[in-house]
C-alpha cells in the first residue's frame, strides 16, 4: 500500500497540524494523515492496524483505508470525518459538558470489552516507559516489581483516549488516534485518561484546572456505572501510570502532577516521600 491511488492532494487541503502529523484533506471525502520524519513505522502501522480493527469491534472510529508515501513522508489515508473534537464542542456548549463526558465514558467502557487481538503488552509499555524515565533507580526497581504483582489483563486500551481524541460528529462520537493502543487492564487505561484530562497539555489557569479536576471525576464517575472497574483498581494502577509518563512530557500542571505522584507511589508502598 504505497501509492495514493484516486485520491490526490488537495491545494489549499491543509486541515490541522499535531505533534506527531499534519492533516491535509483529499478530493474525494478522504483526509491524509502524513506523519513527521520522528515517528516510528511501527506506531504508524499500530495506529491503521487497530483502527481497523477497533471498528470491527463496532467501536465507532474512522478506519484506515491505507498505508501511502507522499513526498518521501509516510501516511495513512482515511475516510473524512465531518465534525470537531469534544473539547472544541464543549467550549461551544459548555452546559452540556457533563453530557458529552457520559457519552465518552460509554465508548470508554464499550472499548474495553474488546479483547485486544496481537497487540503489544501495555504493562510491557510501562516498564519500558519507567526505565527510561527520570525517577531514582530505586524507585524504578521498587515500581516495576509492584507493576509485576498486578493483573496484565486483555482488553484493548487506547492510551491516549481524552477530548481531543474524541470527534463530535452529526452521527455521534467518533474515537481517533490509536497510535497507543495496547492490550491491558482497563483500569489502567482509565488512569491514563484521568491524567490526561488533569495534567495534559492545554490551558492551566486556575479556573480551567478547577475545570478540568471536575471534568475527570466526572469521566471515571460516569465510567464506573458501565464497567466492572472499581475506583480501589484505579488507585492500583496510578503510581505505575504517572511514573511512565515521565518519560515523555513534563505535566502542564507540574506542581499538581507531583502532589498526585507521590501521594500514589506512598499508597502503594513504592516511596516515603518526594522523588522530583
Amino acid at each position: 500500500m504505497t501509492d495514493i491511488f484516486d485520491a490526490q492532494l488537495n491545494p489549499n487541503g491543509f486541515l490541522a497540524r499535531g505533534a506527531s502529523a499534519e492533516l491535509f484533506s483529499l478530493s474525494n471525502n478522504k483526509v491524509l494523515k502524513l506523519f513527521r520524519d520522528s515517528v516510528s513505522d511501527e506506531m504508524i502501522d499500530r495506529e491503521a492496524d487497530t483502527s481497523v480493527y477497533a471498528s470491527a469491534c463496532g467501536i465507532p472510529t474512522a478506519a484506515a483505508l491505507t498505508r501511502v508515501d507522499q513526498d518521501g513522508r509516510r501516511g495513512i489515508v482515511y475516510p473524512r470525518i465531518e465534525g470537531t473534537t469534544v473539547m472544541n464542542w464543549i467550549r461551544r456548549h459548555p452546559m452540556q459538558a457533563g453530557r458529552a463526558l457520559d457519552q465518552m465514558s460509554e465508548i470508554h467502557a464499550a472499548m474495553h470489552k474488546c479483547r485486544a487481538g496481537g497487540l503489544r503488552s501495555l504493562k510491557q509499555v510501562l516498564k519500558t516507559d519507567i526505565v527510561h524515565g527520570p525517577s531514582p533507580i530505586a524507585v524504578q526497581q521498587a515500581a516495576i516489581a509492584y507493576l509485576d504483582t498486578l493483573p496484565d489483563g486483555s482488553v484493548l486500551t487506547h492510551g491516549d483516549f481524552h477530548l481531543g481524541n474524541v470527534m463530535m460528529t452529526p452521527q455521534g462520537m467518533t474515537v481517533i488516534d490509536w497510535s497507543k493502543a495496547a492490550a491491558g487492564h482497563p483500569a489502567a487505561d482509565v488512569v491514563r485518561s484521568e491524567m490526561l484530562m488533569r495534567f495534559g497539555i492545554g490551558p492551566s489557569d486556575w479556573v480551567t484546572n478547577l475545570w478540568r479536576d471536575w471534568a475527570a471525576r466526572r469521566l471515571a464517575k460516569a465510567y464506573f456505572t458501565c464497567s466492572t472497574v472499581t475506583s480501589r483498581e484505579l488507585t492500583l494502577w496510578r503510581p505505575v501510570i504517572a511514573l511512565a509518563w515521565l518519560r515523555a512530557r513534563d505535566a502542564e500542571r507540574t506542581p499538581a502532577f507531583q502532589r498526585y505522584l507521590e501521594r500514589a507511589l506512598v499508597q502503594a508502598g513504592i516511596t516515603s516521600g518526594p522523588i522530583m
